[in-house]
């Protein structure tokens, strides 16, 4: 007869305390396909501030199954067949930040009455999981504009508090929560105290199980061993003799531990549903430990406070937040589920709520989709869509596929299509005439706006014009902003200015009118 235990046991020591298990064999339903046998499905959230340098993160060119990841996608790039890259995201205008995170997983930043998605999504999933869901942050409240410091909202729209302490997190997960916190050092290992347990378990266990609590115990135990050493770190400065930093000097191990603590929560199914912001949506973090001076914010206006070592800053930066990207898909790759792994029965969101972090363009916003989402998805895909995308579209669809149906979400009413690899329409380039015009002083041109990918000239647009030199623009901030170039990036406009000749090539310094060919005029879109 073959031996069974529910999906819900956990390992329990002499004083109390309770150890969540990862999906063992042991735990399938003994009838062939009966649906405790199914995994769960989870969602995972993962939110990054100050928008991106556009020209090191889009992807220009390719098909949908051949593509090219950016630069700044190579930290992941190794994960592209798990991947779901999602182009044409946003078409709001300006954003600012308050309203780029409330945006993020409400659709739309009028949103401001109704639940963020993950909410939703834990009512559903949430089951009998110990905690319903976790909202965490790496970055304290930004008290100047509160909206900044969340992505999450309940059923009122009211923001939901966050927490950033890995050490609070790991005791709401694996310790007692009864415990006194003044007899935490008198406390043994917890997988001392669950020690007989384990063993017991382990001799009814068949060799893979064996092997999977083997690899669980371990992972916990160094997560514990991590996470003491932080605490002990931080209790060995000398508090009175220093000052309170800008940022956590150990940042990097606070993210790291919290995604460890991330993917054991999800794999112990202690929670379903998890939102983590990497800083707040106008993050002042300063990333010293990289060798960084500023504070990211400054650094994300990369064209008002240009200099190339501001701009290599703000992509070392941006590459650290790919980096710990890269670290969850490998945990939860790492981490073995049912048939497959912890990442094939998740769905996982990575991105912003803007696109230009100078301009707050809500234009070609990054958002990458990770995981089969138990088959919901069909990954290794690059979709850029014809027409630029309400995220509301994109919540709608995510929503359906954990069977929640409703007509309309963030101020949209059509689900995204081609998540699943159902038909969409793909972006094309139309065709135009392209010309240019100088006379007297002024220049009037027709063609492609584009960002100089020299990053020695990242303030500088070109349009291009087949057959000559392009069209140089050279212009100041406030020409920058009206004008909203940023948005039109990838665009053909008619650009009429104040310019000069400059060694055979023109150059624009002063913007007097722009006309979109296909686009929104300057202006009307109010984000």
């Amino acid at each position: 007869m073959k031996w069974h235990i529910d999906r819900r046991t956990f390992l329990r020591g002499a004083a109390g305390p309770l150890l969540p298990l990862p999906f063992l064999n042991l735990m399938e339903s003994s009838a062939s396909g009966a649906i405790d046998d199914a995994p769960p499905l989870r969602f995972v959230t993962l939110f990054k501030p100050n928008g991106v340098h556009p020209p090191s993160w889009n992807i220009n060119g390719g098909t949908e199954f051949d593509f090219r990841m950016s630069p700044l996608m190579q930290p992941f790039a190794k994960h592209k067949d798990d991947l779901l890259i999602l182009d044409n995201m946003g078409d709001f205008g300006f954003s600012s930040h308050a309203n780029s995170t409330r945006r993020f997983l409400c659709g739309h930043h009028q949103s401001t009455k109704t639940p963020s998605i993950d909410q939703l999504i834990a009512d559903k999933i949430g089951g009998d999981t110990a905690h319903r869901s976790l909202e965490l942050t790496t970055e304290g409240l930004f008290p100047n504009q509160f909206g900044c410091s969340y992505i999450s909202y309940d059923q009122n729209g009211d923001a939901i508090p966050r927490e950033s302490d890995p050490q609070l997190i790991y005791d709401r997960l694996f310790q007692n929560p009864m415990s006194n916190p003044a007899k935490r050092a008198e406390m043994t290992s917890l997988l001392d105290r669950v020690a007989e347990d384990a063993r017991s378990l382990q001799r009814r266990a068949g060799l893979e199980d064996r092997q999977t609590l083997d690899q669980y115990l371990s992972v916990v135990r160094e997560t514990e061993k991590r996470i003491a050493n932080l605490q002990q770190t931080k209790n060995t400065i000398p508090i009175p003799t220093i000052e309170r930093p800008l940022a956590p000097a150990n940042l990097n191990e606070q993210v790291e531990s919290m995604i460890d603590l991330i993917a054991l929560a999800l794999w112990t199914d202690s929670t379903r549903c998890v939102t983590y912001m990497l800083g707040n949506s106008n993050s002042r973090m300063i990333f010293d430990f990289l060798g960084i001076k500023e504070q990211h914010h400054y650094l994300s206006h990369f064209f008002r406070n240009f200099s190339r070592s501001n701009l290599d800053a703000l992509l070392k930066i941006s590459l650290w937040h790919m980096e710990k990207f890269d670290y969850l898909l490998n945990k939860m790759k790492s981490y073995k589920d049912h048939n497959g792994s912890l990442l094939d029965h998740s769905l996982v969101l990575f991105g912003s709520g803007m696109g230009h972090s100078d301009n707050h363009t809500v234009k070609r916003v990054p958002i990458i989709l990770a995981g089969q989402g138990g088959g919901r998805l069909k990954t290794g895909r690059y979709v850029r869509y014809a027409e630029n995308q309400q995220l509301g579209r994109l919540h709608l669809a995510l929503l359906q596929k954990f069977g929640i149906n409703i007509d309309s979400f963030g101020q949209s009413n059509q689900p995204l299509p081609g998540l699943d690899g159902s038909d969409y329409t793909p972006f094309r380039e139309r065709s135009f005439e392209s010309w240019v015009r100088y006379e007297s002083g002024t220049i009037t041109v027709q063609g492609r706006l584009r960002l100089s990918e020299d990053l020695n000239e990242a303030k500088i647009f070109y349009v291009d014009v087949p057959g000559r030199l392009p069209v140089r623009v050279e212009i100041e901030f406030r020409d920058f902003h009206d004008f909203n170039l940023a948005y039109h990036c990838g665009t053909p406009i008619e650009l009429t200015g104040d310019g000069t000749q400059r060694n055979g090539q023109l150059v624009i310094t002063k913007i007097k009118g722009l006309r979109s060919l296909f686009g929104k005029k300057p202006g009307t879109q109010n984000g």
